[in-house]
């Protein structure tokens, strides 16, 4: 079938808003919220209000009663702050994991040891991840890189310790990933207070993943999430675990994310007023909104979330 709907006006926007059930209290407002932000991006955060469609349709397109625009307005603010308060929680962790594999890499293997294929599983994947850092050096202005171009002629890419500063979080995991000497990555695990290497990688990747739906303004309430965190018995406490098709696996909504970078953050400076801040915001929401984040009733009072509950000084 081809795609023939015309595109509406803001007014026509409004009136179909009314026409489905929404309750819109101030025109003018809602004329600037579809100005500035789209119809269509803030439809994804009134589809859940919908009445359930009829058999053998999609949507109803008919909302709830009660649904107003204003709470609609609501969450959106509410997804754009727990974007921030994610991203900064997740810059710390990134930080904390190039540290500690630059500083293992390199006092194990040299300033250059990320150009050692020997050192790094699959040849070719290495060669392009090399590739890319090269292509990273030749574009970058920072200042520290302009420093080493002018000073040295070889090797054109500069020591690790200046290199994983133009990696991206995805790319830092990858080579993280592909280093093959184990005890560097357990030494890493540890850093980060993760029992094996394997959920090290597993961690990066999801975090990464979060990260990049956070960096694109993407969506995190009421979204399920491609890649899952994976189930770390030391926080089985905390984590919510689902049960589909008789298979028992993590559940994929944001709540076990931010368990864990709440426990990992807390690992690392147990001064952060991290916790509290997100709890803090938290509770500018109500229950449903909450449980379609994949938030327990109990929520408050597992680990993660008493873990500072004294300690609201510093950062």
């Amino acid at each position: 079938m081809r795609f023939n709907k015309s595109p509406t006006t803001i007014n026509e926007q409004i009136a179909l808003l009314r026409e489905r059930g929404m309750r819109v209290d101030n025109d003018e407002d809602a004329k600037n919220w579809l100005k500035g932000v789209g119809y269509y991006r803030l439809s994804a955060y009134w589809l859940p209000f919908e009445n359930p469609p009829e058999h053998g349709q999609t949507r109803s397109k008919r909302f709830r009663s009660g649904t107003n625009l204003q709470k609609i307005r609501d969450i959106y603010i509410f997804d754009r702050k727990l974007r921030v308060l994610l991203l900064e929680a997740i810059e710390r962790i990134e930080i904390h994991v190039r540290s500690r594999w630059t500083y293992h890499m390199v006092h194990e293997h040299g300033s250059h040891a990320h150009l050692s294929h020997e050192l790094f599983t699959g040849a070719l994947k290495h060669a392009e991840q090399l590739v890319r850092l090269a292509r990273a050096v030749e574009k970058s202005e920072e200042t520290f890189i302009i420093h080493y171009r002018s000073k040295y002629t070889e090797p054109y890419t500069p020591p690790l310790w200046a290199a994983t500063e133009l990696m991206t979080l995805g790319e830092l995991s990858k080579w993280v990933q592909a280093t093959k000497n184990n005890s560097i990555k357990s030494a890493v695990s540890r850093d980060l207070h993760l029992p094996s290497r394997e959920l090290l990688e597993s961690v990066l990747q999801v975090f990464s993943y979060v990260r990049n739906i956070c960096a694109h303004h993407g969506r995190l309430w009421n979204r399920r999430l491609v890649k899952r965190v994976p189930w770390i018995r030391r926080y089985r406490s905390d984590l919510v675990a689902v049960t589909t098709g008789g298979q028992t696996q993590p559940d994929n909504r944001i709540f076990n994310v931010i368990v864990i970078l709440v426990q990992l953050l807390h690992q690392q400076s147990t001064d952060s007023t991290f916790s509290k801040r997100l709890r803090d915001l938290l509770d500018t929401v109500g229950d449903e909104e909450r449980s379609a984040m994949g938030f327990p009733e109990d929520w408050r009072n597992r680990p993660a979330w008493n873990l500072s509950a004294t300690q609201n000084k510093g950062a």
